[in-house]
């Protein structure tokens, strides 16, 4: 190469839930195993499956009721997120080894970004290999790596073939490979993107790359530019190094109840939990949210999102309950019973720079607010998270709000 030509790679762990699963099960290895929720409490939904489930049609997201029609066979067995936690963790410390930029997408997907630590694509691929073997011999588990020049064509090498295996796409064949390759498959094309794309014959990455570039903004906005450029090859974008922290634009939590709500109260007690984690955990950070959003998932699954923008920044569970209150009061109607409810703060501001947006406010019960928000901050810190909670929490606790471990409810988003 005449210039110094960036390798990524993109490491991705092979039906990774499921497989953490075996090792601690290894009875399951041999027969159609799947992760999945808790039937009872509503998550009864397939979370992960091993390749024999796959080849049965085990599909992910599906019911477990469905996923037994296809195979009767099936061991469903509950998921252990720290589990998954714990061999993530440990196969970040080995990619470390090879290189300082490691970042993670997901608990089972990393990229490596191996510029100078490998010469040219050829020894990339030795170095996979090498990869791949030490993930077997150490973690008994399997993965699949893609190696390319650029992060969405690295994501997509891994997708590329599975189970265990490596794909290059080099800098001097890649369009005669993935252009080909279904424009659902690219990297942020979702199923709504992907059917709006194939209204206009876009159904390939090639389509995608050829088709004018001014169109594809007019009819997708700046997401058609971004997927645009990743068509024809253009992503920039650097692998961060390792220990690297995302800044937090949003923090937010939601719950899948144990039973449908049908009445304010029940929605106000969840609404009080979720609050008070939100305000809880801005705090935490030493951020306040400028924006409150709401989201409700109805029995019938329809998603209804509102928001709105407070006078001044908040951390105060009392504030972000009132207004995600005002929110559910204003705009949903009852056609159905609830079925899972959410709340969030975005443009998160820091708490100095909260303080100078504030300064002309006289609000003594924010004052209050931000005292009483540091007694219990203090008070779960020295004896434990939930040890002291206002009486609508503790109401909500003993209703049993369940919790799904594949998505934590709770989030960062960034």
């Amino acid at each position: 190469m005449s210039y110094m030509q960036r390798i990524i790679f993109h490491v991705d762990q092979n039906c990774y839930f499921a497989s953490v699963e075996m090792i601690a099960h290894p009875e399951c290895r041999d027969v159609p195993m799947a992760v999945a929720g808790d039937e009872e409490a509503r998550h009864g939904i397939i979370l992960a499956k091993n390749e024999l489930a796959k080849k049965a049609g085990v599909k992910t997201a599906e019911a477990i009721w469905q996923a037994k029609m296809k195979c009767p066979d099936l061991v469903c067995l509950p998921a252990h997120y720290e589990r998954y936690e714990f061999y993530s963790n440990r196969l970040r410390e080995m990619y470390s080894e090879y290189t300082d930029r490691v970042e993670p997408f997901g608990l089972d997907e990393c990229w490596l970004d191996m510029t100078g630590v490998v010469k040219d694509y050829d020894e990339a691929e030795e170095v996979a290999l090498e990869i791949r073997h030490r993930i077997k011999e150490q973690f008994r588990l399997t993965c699949s790596i893609g190696i390319s020049f650029n992060k969405i064509f690295a994501k997509l090498g891994s997708d590329y073939k599975k189970p265990d295996a490596t794909t290059v796409f080099r800098d001097t064949d890649w369009k005669e490979k993935i252009w080909p390759i279904s424009v659902s498959d690219l990297l942020f094309v979702g199923r709504s993107t992907s059917a709006r794309l194939k209204k206009i014959n876009v159904n390939t990455i090639g389509d995608l790359a050829r088709i004018d570039q001014d169109y594809i903004i007019n009819y997708l906005g700046k997401q058609g530019e971004m997927l645009w450029n990743y068509a024809n090859g253009l992503d920039n974008s650097p692998v961060a190094p390792v220990g690297y922290k995302r800044e937090i634009k949003s923090v937010g939590n939601s719950t899948t109840t144990g039973s449908d709500m049908t009445s304010v109260s029940a929605v106000e007690k969840t609404m009080h939990g979720l609050a008070a984690s939100v305000a809880g955990r801005l705090r935490k950070h030493g951020l306040k949210g400028t924006v409150i959003q709401i989201h409700v998932r109805d029995r019938d699954l329809h998603i209804y999102e509102h928001q709105r923008q407070l006078y001044e920044p908040t951390d105060s569970e009392r504030v972000i309950y009132e207004n995600a209150m005002e929110l559910f009061n204003e705009s949903y109607d009852w056609h159905t019973g609830i079925r899972s409810i959410g709340v969030r703060c975005c443009k998160v501001v820091g708490a100095d720079e909260a303080v100078q947006l504030s300064m002309f406010s006289e609000n003594k019960q924010r004052e209050k607010d931000e005292k009483l928000g540091k007694v219990i901050d203090l008070i779960n810190t020295r004896y434990g998270p939930g040890v002291i909670k206002t009486a609508a929490e503790a109401d909500t606790a003993a209703g049993a709000a369940s919790h799904d471990p594949f998505h934590p409810e709770e989030d960062e988003f960034l």
